[in-house]
């Protein structure tokens, strides 16, 4: 086993912390105050300066504009991103996903009309599949995607769509024919410059600057060429799709918690108690000891899911395992960097309590831990707990 990353990924690495230290961090705190979500003209703006670093693109095939990577090499980007500011980087998680999934998934056609925006950071992406009445269950949804000649009409109501009030770009998940049961889920790209639709934001805990939106779709008119793969093929494909965010929001637990760490040991070298530096306490240092060691399981388990990705295999345990263990590690470990901090660790003067409200709102997105928790089961068991 090898636990190195490749001189060109320390490369990355190193470039990507060296961007985020100089032109994201110094900037966050006031944007988080300012833009409660990010307005898409911001948005636009902010993707278009972190594209040459391959945030928008990184995992699209060079021939499509994008920059080849891997998934272990895209993690080391984002894992950056989560340290420096989580919002974005759940932005570009999503949008990021959109573009991989279209350029595996998707027609030559919308391939050339909608990759090269993509990458680019021209345009936001978002997917569409939770609804109000269905979350963990997506086999209950009651968005529609009925075929009308030329065109699809698409009905329906989804909910906590990241990205979904500043996209252009939604990939939308609906029923063609629900007797078929999941055989009736297909994929349909909804342009919203072509097929308008509705979008109300959603305030929340965390990611405060990352819009979340609930999009309502009313006879949306799309025309056929935007079908994603072929009718009745969409769960399946959501379902595999999903194991990419998962393993991201293992990488960006890893990237907040690590947030969390740096600024407790530098405020616990400042402070000074009793005549001495409080990183002097025992009990300091053993909160920052089991903090780091809680950080590494996370990263080791994260970029293990990335491995196993990158070797082609389908890790639903491995993906859904560090979902649950990363995200509710890291809020230990944001909130364990609290108290190293007293009464200014939730103050908002300091990032901390941002960190910590971060990274409790990674637990519901892409699957509640309890659903995670209950597909590493069946994975080991060979048996669904749930149909």
């Amino acid at each position: 086993m090898d636990f190195e990353l490749s001189e060109e990924q320390k490369l990355l690495k190193a470039s990507a912390r060296g961007f985020m230290d100089k032109e994201i961090i110094p900037l966050v705190n006031d944007w988080e105050r300012k833009y409660r979500p990010l307005p898409k003209d911001v948005a636009i703006n902010i993707m278009k300066k972190i594209a040459p670093l391959g945030y928008t693109g990184g995992m699209v095939p060079v021939e499509w504009g994008g920059g080849g990577m891997n998934f272990v090499s895209y993690g080391v980007l984002i894992e950056e991103l989560s340290r420096a500011w989580g919002s974005l980087s759940i932005m570009v998680v999503v949008h990021h996903g959109g573009a991989l999934d279209l350029s595996r998934s998707g027609t030559e056609e919308q391939k050339k009309r909608y990759l090269p925006l993509l990458v680019s950071g021209n345009v936001i992406a978002s997917g569409a599949i939770t609804e109000p009445n269905a979350g963990s269950s997506n086999r209950e949804m009651e968005t529609t995607i009925v075929c009308d000649g030329d065109y699809y009409i698409v009905n329906g109501t989804k909910t906590w769509i990241t990205n979904g009030g500043v996209s252009d770009f939604c990939a939308v998940v609906g029923y063609t024919d629900k007797s078929k049961g999941a055989k009736g889920i297909s994929r349909i790209i909804v342009d919203g410059t072509e097929s308008p639709f509705e979008a109300r934001e959603l305030p929340k805990l965390g990611f405060r600057s990352c819009p979340t939106a609930e999009l309502t779709f009313s006879d949306c008119r799309v025309p056929k060429r935007n079908l994603i793969g072929q009718e009745g093929a969409g769960y399946e494909a959501t379902m595999v799709a999903f194991l990419f965010p998962r393993a991201m929001i293992g990488i960006s637990s890893a990237g907040l918690a690590q947030a969390a760490i740096e600024d407790a040991a530098k405020y616990a070298l400042e402070r000074r108690q009793f005549g001495k530096p409080i990183a002097k306490f025992q009990l300091v240092q053993q909160m920052l000891a089991e903090m780091v060691v809680e950080t590494e399981a996370i990263r080791l388990l994260a970029y293990k899911a990335c491995h196993l990705l990158d070797k082609g295999e389908v890790c639903f345990k491995e993906c859904s395992g560090i979902k649950f263990f990363g995200s509710e590690t890291a809020v230990r470990v944001c909130s364990t960097a609290m108290e190293v901090l007293g009464a200014y660790g939730i103050s908002e003067e300091y990032p901390l309590e941002r960190y910590f409200r971060d990274a409790r709102t990674l637990l519901p997105p892409d699957g509640t831990n309890q659903i995670q928790r209950l597909i590493v089961g069946r994975e080991v068991f060979g048996m669904p707990a749930f149909v």
